[in-house]
């Protein structure tokens, strides 16, 4: 599919965004019947054949980016249905906002909304669409072309994470995902993937990934991309959790009945794998590090158990209460790796707690952390709209994660998202500045809404390449 400035034709299907109390007039429309809400959205055929389809923005005073991605996708699906070959979308002027910012979230929404992971279905409905031409509400559009490379590079990002977290469980293992991470970044400049395994996991004291990992005939693996786009840069740390699959081990999932989801339990490291691409991609001037502590969690008589004690080379015990509780015991690895890399800063990102989805719900994530990372991710959550919501990193609570054998126990009563942000504190530097985001609730969506197709959400990709480039 191409993108391409230009002016409105009439004949195609034209996506045109419209504010309370716009009409259409200048594309020979009278919409006074149209209210322009938001998610206010209708096909609507002209007597010249162009057949629009009408998106509500809401009131001009109350716009952010992502009703207009709710529009632009809501008009990709619906060209999608009409088997069209070429479309028109409206670039809308809004005060406050860029045309390059517009632009961008234009084509980043048109892409994202059209996904569908169709790959193991025997009925697949065809793209048909090859070209998408962006116009201006009054004009042509032109100029803008780098707006164009930007938006579908972290749309690609988004493809990529869903891509991944969509995967069934028999078909993306640890190794499979290690072998996804080689090939994607095989060719980028500036990068290089190292990954330790079998023996270099005891080399390096991973130990938690070592006792996740070890009930599964599927072995674990620390994966490491390093991309130097700027080495004068201090260095960022984005860390993800990637268990392939989650059982809850021993401490065995119990009264769900459907875990397929459970597949989904590496969107962590989904994420990061989707933002390193984007500053891959757009050879950014940054300096970071990717760190996936990739597992399968299954109950096995090698697996770890209920009441042992897991010894952190930084030197923390951990009593490990229930073995459910197992993606913070991955991500502790992968921070105290973080510290002797040298990063100086670090954002965490995991499926981690249903405390938390139950909390927030299905359209944010939870955020802890250190002001100065916790403001900067808030910042381009309103950009990218992957919403966050902190959460207090409440000290007093420090006490529920006492352990009559060790230091800290890995489950707890109580605030269970916070508890398990207080837990991975405890392996953070102490010059780090660190944020942990807790994805469980905008993981996936049980069916299509907004730009998000039923399935996997991606969450996580667009939001950390934009906190890394601020």
């Amino acid at each position: 599919m191409k993108f391409q400035l230009g002016a409105f034709a009439p004949g195609r299907i034209t996506i045109l965004p419209l504010f309370v109390g716009q009409t259409g007039e200048q594309f020979g429309l009278n919409l006074t019947d149209y209210h322009g809400k938001k998610k206010d959205h209708v096909v609507w055929f002209d007597q010249d054949g162009t057949r629009f389809v009408v998106a509500g923005l809401g009131e001009q005073k109350k716009f952010h980016l992502n009703k207009l991605r709710d529009a632009v996708a809501f008009g990709a699906r619906a060209a999608v249905k009409e088997g069209a070959t070429e479309v028109t979308v409206i670039v809308p002027t809004v005060e406050g906002f860029t045309t390059e910012q517009l632009v961008h979230t234009s084509v980043e929404a048109y892409i994202i909304g059209e996904y569908r992971f169709d790959k193991y279905k025997s009925a697949k409905e065809p793209l048909t669409v090859e070209t998408v031409t962006l116009a201006g509400a009054d004009g042509a559009l032109s100029g803008y072309e780098e707006a164009i490379k930007t938006g579908q590079i972290y749309a690609e990002g988004t493809v990529i994470a869903r891509n991944l977290k969509n995967e069934p469980s028999n078909k993306l293992k640890p190794f499979g995902l290690v072998d996804f991470v080689q090939d994607l970044f095989k060719d980028s400049a500036n990068t290089s993937v190292e990954v330790f395994k079998g023996d270099a996991l005891e080399d390096k004291k991973f130990v938690g990934l070592i006792n996740v990992g070890k009930g599964s005939v599927n072995p674990p693996a620390m994966i490491k991309v390093t991309y130097t786009g700027d080495a004068s840069k201090p260095l960022t740390a984005l860390v993800g959790k990637g268990l392939t699959f989650d059982t809850g081990g021993i401490s065995l999932k119990v009264g769900v009945r459907d875990l397929s989801n459970m597949r989904m339990d590496m969107g962590g490291s989904a994420a990061v794998i989707g933002a390193m691409y984007i500053l891959t991609r757009l050879q950014a001037p940054v300096n970071v590090v990717m760190l996936v502590a990739t597992a399968e969690s299954m109950p096995d008589a090698a697996a770890f158990l209920p009441g042992d004690v897991i010894e952190y080379p930084n030197g923390v015990s951990v009593h490990v209460g229930n073995t459910d509780a197992e993606g913070r015991l991955v991500l502790a690895d992968a921070l105290i790796y973080s510290q002797e890399l040298g990063a100086e800063r670090v954002v965490d990102i995991a499926t981690l707690t249903g405390a938390c989805a139950a909390a927030l719900g299905s359209k944010l994530a939870g955020l802890f952390g250190e002001e100065s990372v916790v403001s900067g991710i808030k910042a381009s959550a309103k950009v990218t709209g992957e919403n966050v919501w902190e959460l207090p990193l409440w000290d007093d609570y420090e006490e529920l994660l006492y352990s009559p054998i060790g230091d800290i126990r890995n489950i707890t009563e109580g605030p269970g998202a916070l508890t398990a942000a207080l837990f991975l504190r405890r392996f953070v530097g102490e010059n780090q500045k660190w944020a942990h985001i807790d994805m469980a609730g905008p993981m996936d969506g049980a069916r299509t809404h907004s730009y998000s197709n039923e399935g996997a959400t991606g969450f996580g990709a667009r939001l950390l390449a934009d906190w890394v480039l601020r």
